[in-house]
């Protein structure tokens, strides 16, 4: 795993109870739950990476104790955290508004949408080519991608479908000409990039737009609230590493990763 810089300190003994406790077991226990690129996990190994893990490596060597990985579900994760199982939750979770109701989150990065678009369209080649009526973006009918494709782009076409069990991104509708842009979770844009070689990424090409997607969201690590000491340090080990986060990004969105 790679390391941050290490500008930021660690809190003193005394200085936060959380703290104090991770010191005095040993070890930062971190609930954990798979999700490439921001953690996966080697299966020759069992080692993980990402840069959810380059994380919790910088703040546990920081800390001067060693990082125990806790697997846990999406669905109780939360209350794993809440119930003392670790002491963060490393899991790139979305910083939602109910999460945040219940815990508090330092966030590392956004995820969102971009956007296939065949190499001969030259009506768009950025986003703001989108905003028009002569544009018919492809959505599935319902998903939270396509509420924030038709609150951002007021003047496109949309072109609504409901989506095939299992779900599945739209480019071949681009590739036939029924649509002009098909939206896919910024993650997959190496992966789209390298199967259709007839397209172009929106925004900037695949390495661009996996650190500058489309309506992005917060994702970050959650830990319980009433921890202004932890939640500070955390935050500032998250600023030194803001260039390896990104670079670690565009490392694990490579296909190789992020297909089967």
């Amino acid at each position: 795993l790679k390391r941050g810089s290490r500008s930021g300190s660690a809190p003193a003994p005394g200085e936060s109870p959380v703290v104090d406790q991770i010191r005095a077991q040993g070890e930062l226990r971190a609930g954990i739950a798979i999700a490439v690129p921001w953690l996966g996990q080697d299966p020759s190994n069992s080692e993980y990476f990402g840069p959810s893990a380059e994380i919790g490596a910088a703040i546990a060597e920081r800390l001067g104790v060693k990082l125990t990985m806790v697997p846990s579900g999406w669905d109780v994760i939360i209350a794993g955290l809440q119930g003392n199982q670790f002491e963060v939750a490393l899991a790139p979770l979305f910083a939602t508004e109910k999460r945040k109701a219940v815990v508090d989150f330092v966030n590392y990065t956004f995820a969102g949408t971009c956007y296939a678009v065949r190499k001969d369209n030259d009506k768009i080649n950025e986003l703001d080519d989108m905003n028009q009526p002569a544009v018919t973006i492809g959505t599935w009918t319902g998903t939270g991608t396509e509420h924030g494709i038709v609150a951002k782009y007021t003047d496109a076409t949309i072109d609504s479908i409901v989506q095939q069990v299992g779900g599945a991104h739209r480019t071949e509708d681009v590739l036939i000409g029924r649509i002009d842009a098909a939206p896919f979770d910024a993650p997959l844009a190496f992966v789209i990039a390298d199967k259709y070689t007839d397209v172009k990424i929106v925004p900037g090409g695949p390495e661009f737009c996996v650190n500058n997607s489309d309506i992005p969201f917060p994702i970050g690590m959650a830990f319980n609230k009433e921890q202004p000491v932890f939640a500070a340090f955390l935050a500032a080990v998250v600023a030194d590493m803001q260039g390896d986060i990104a670079a670690a990004l565009v490392t694990y969105s490579a296909p190789e990763y992020m297909e089967p």
